[in-house]
C-alpha cells in the first residue's frame, strides 16, 4: 500500500487536538511520517487517523474485576468482616484513584493550553516588524515564554509525581490483598 501525504500540519494538530508544535514534536520523534512538497510539510491521513484512535483509547475507562466470583463467595462464608474491610478498603483506593486521574487530566489540560500559548508566542515573535517596540515585545514574549515553558515543566514533574504515588497506593493495595490472603489462608 502506499502512502499519500496529504494532511497539512495544521489539519493534523486540529484533527488530534494538539498544537503544530506537538505535531513537529511527533515529526522528529518519527511518530509521524512526512514528506516535503515545495516547502510545506505533509503527513499521512491513514497515520494521523491511527493516532486519534490512539488518542481517543487513552481516555476510554477500562473496567477492572479484582475479586473473581468464586473467591469471594468462599471468602465471605469463612470471615464476613474481612470480606467487607477488603471490600472498603478497595473502594477507598479506587475513590483515591479516579481522584488522582481526574487531576492528572486537569493538569494535562493546563499543560496543553500552556503549549499552545507558547506556539502563539513563538508565531507572534516571527511575525513582529522591526520597529522601535519590536525590542521591548520581542523580550516581555520571551520572559513570557520562559514563565510558560518553567509552568509546564513544574506540571510535568507534579504530574511524574502523582504517577509515582499512584503506583505506590496499588503496591500497598497488593501487599496488603496478599497479606489478608495469607493470614486467612492460614
Amino acid at each position: 500500500m502506499s502512502k499519500v501525504y496529504n494532511v497539512t500540519r495544521e489539519s493534523a494538530a486540529q484533527m488530534l487536538g494538539i498544537s503544530t508544535r506537538t505535531v513537529d514534536r511527533y515529526i522528529r520523534s518519527w511518530k509521524i511520517s512526512y514528506k516535503k512538497v515545495a516547502n510545506k510539510v505533509l503527513l499521512e491521513k491513514w497515520e494521523i487517523n491511527e493516532l486519534r484512535k490512539d488518542f481517543s483509547a487513552l481516555h476510554q475507562e477500562v473496567e477492572t474485576e479484582l475479586v473473581s466470583q468464586w473467591s469471594s463467595t468462599w471468602l465471605a462464608k469463612w470471615n464476613p468482616q474481612l470480606e467487607a474491610m477488603i471490600e472498603q478498603k478497595l473502594e477507598k483506593f479506587f475513590l483515591i484513584f479516579k481522584e488522582k486521574e481526574k487531576i492528572l487530566e486537569e493538569k494535562n489540560k493546563i499543560i496543553f493550553v500552556l503549549q499552545q500559548r507558547v506556539g502563539e508566542l513563538e508565531s507572534k515573535i516571527q511575525n513582529m516588524i522591526a520597529l522601535p517596540d519590536y525590542t521591548r515585545e520581542k523580550q516581555e514574549a520571551i520572559i513570557e515564554k520562559q514563565k510558560l515553558e518553567e509552568k509546564i515543566t513544574q506540571l510535568k514533574s507534579s504530574i511524574k509525581n502523582e504517577k509515582l504515588i499512584n503506583l505506590i497506593l496499588i503496591a500497598f493495595t497488593l501487599v496488603f490483598l496478599i497479606v489478608a490472603g495469607f493470614l486467612f489462608f492460614k
